[in-house]
């Protein structure tokens, strides 16, 4: 079976070498220039494997074609190919799908790289190929090792969100980190600076909400001598400090408005201009910002700008709840004792079942900054032996008797009141656990024990991070598993 691979592309001579080169190399090729066409065609059955398209063409940009295919239609492996060369407009494509992009003029070398990233070899005998899913999650966990050890976990989620942190780590646009508080905002932004060509320059972070509001504007661009009351000698800033490197903006969402306007200038002419001064300086930093603020909710209610969000919105990177990816909690555990261990000097073996089900079912709103010092605080007061359910904090298994209130028509509203959504998310994920042990992992049993279809609970399962499970299938099971 070969590869059928759709070429959008308005250069004829660049279309005819693409087309001749693929077809050389064994794909099914039909190229062309016009959106309408492509559209139809991507609609059609057989889909394609692979596109690769062209973001200048004469109806508008190639992102159309995403943007207008029919629900339900199979996505293809999409390559963009620009000959912009700041290549924002082609990281920008990332994120309504596209898996790569060329910078034009490219080689046909670079062509076979590129499809060799997002094309992998099922090792049929029949010599298939499939094309690989978007987020590529061998690949993620092999980045993670290398730049962010410790952004612990295997769930979906969270490799989702580290192969896009892969992809666009190289690139020198801007990128904004989205998620709660305790979800590794910070270590994420380390990782990509050091995947960066960047990655030898400094790093410098700046938590915009730890610095009062009349002084941010001198901690970012500096001050000359006398620019206001109690300046007394000139200040850098932290721009020029971060000058050839990164810098981290974190809860840029408490930025105040008036400095919001210099900073759009800041990143538009690639210049500051230092307070009670007048002559703008270059800098050459790539800015990472950070928040758990829902920003657009901010530009309707006028509290941030619409035009700096995006400049500061090339790339969305969402970091993951740990509630969405309560797979990992294990994993995590293991490794945060292990940790305190080596720091404390204690001699803690592991953690019992009962009391690693207390922490599964909680809701972790701090996640899993909030999950290590539970950890610490168990691991110094055990000191050695397991950790058992006993030696679990009150408040965390206080969140297992809030779940427990859920069942029954005699359900009681605690008096201080109860995150009605944390509480459904904890109990799912404990009923899921529950019946999938019961079942010593046989999704079909578990399914009707929880009156589901089986797509429904394995639905429920990725996004959780438990799709794998700790027991073994049967083997009924697996085969419908991988009929499935």
């Amino acid at each position: 079976m070969s590869i059928r691979a759709l070429v959008v592309e308005d250069a004829p001579e660049l279309r005819r070498g693409i087309e001749r080169h693929l077809r050389s190399r064994g794909f099914e090729v039909f190229a062309t220039e016009s959106i309408e066409v492509a559209v139809d065609a991507l609609s059609r059955r057989p889909s394609y494997h692979v596109l690769l398209l062209d973001l200048g063409l004469p109806e508008g940009s190639g992102l159309e074609i995403l943007q207008r295919l029919p629900r339900g239609v199979p996505r293809p492996a999409t390559i963009v190919m620009t000959g912009d060369a700041s290549v924002e407009n082609a990281v920008g494509a990332l994120r309504v799908g596209a898996l790569d992009y060329l910078t034009k003029p490219f080689s046909m070398d670079a062509l076979d790289a590129t499809l060799a990233r997002v094309i992998v070899h099922d090792g049929a005998p029949s010599g298939v190929h499939r094309v690989a899913a978007p987020a590529d999650l061998d690949a993620a966990s092999a980045w993670r090792d290398r730049y962010a050890p410790q952004l612990l976990g295997q769930s979906k989620p969270l490799l989702s969100s580290l192969e896009l942190l892969r992809r666009v780590a190289s690139t020198d646009c801007s990128i904004l980190l989205h998620g709660e508080t305790g979800t590794g905002k910070e270590l994420a932004a380390r990782a990509i600076h050091a995947a960066s060509g960047r990655g030898g320059g400094p790093l410098v972070a700046v938590n915009c909400a730890a610095i009062p509001e009349n002084l941010i504007e001198s901690e970012l661009f500096g001050h000359s001598k006398g620019a206001y009351t109690g300046a007394q000698r000139e200040r850098a800033g932290r721009f020029l400090a971060a000058d050839g490197g990164t810098l981290l903006l974190d809860e840029i969402g408490e930025l105040p408005l008036a400095v919001q306007g210099k900073l759009l200038r800041a990143l538009q002419e690639r210049e500051i201009v230092p307070l009670g001064d007048d002559r703008p300086i270059h800098v050459d930093v790539r800015v990472i910002a950070a928040t758990h603020c829902d920003l657009e909710d901010m530009v309707e209610k006028k509290k941030f700008r619409e035009d700096l969000l995006y400049r500061l919105d090339v790339i969305r990177v969402d970091l993951p709840p740990l509630r969405d990816r309560t797979g990992d909690i294990p994993m995590l555990v293991g490794a945060f004792i292990d940790d305190s261990n080596r720091r404390r000097g204690t001699r803690v073996m592991g953690i019992d079942d009962d009391a690693l089900a207390l922490l599964e079912a909680h809701g972790w709103p701090g996640n899993v900054r909030q999950l290590a010092n539970v950890i610490e605080r168990m691991v110094i007061l055990r000191s050695e032996g397991m950790i058992m359910a006993e030696d679990v904090p009150a408040k965390v298994r206080g969140a297992e008797k809030s779940a427990s209130l859920l069942e029954g028509e005699d359900a009681v509203l605690p008096a201080q009141g109860i995150d009605l959504r944390a509480a459904l998310e904890r109990f799912e994920s404990a009923m899921l656990r529950q019946a999938l042990e019961r079942t010593r992992g046989n999704k079909n049993r578990a399914a009707a024990l929880l009156k589901l279809n089986r797509t429904t609970l394995v639905e429920k399962l990725k996004k959780r991070g438990m799709s794998t499970f700790d027991g073994e299938e049967t083997e009924h099971d697996g085969v419908l598993e991988a009929a499935g």
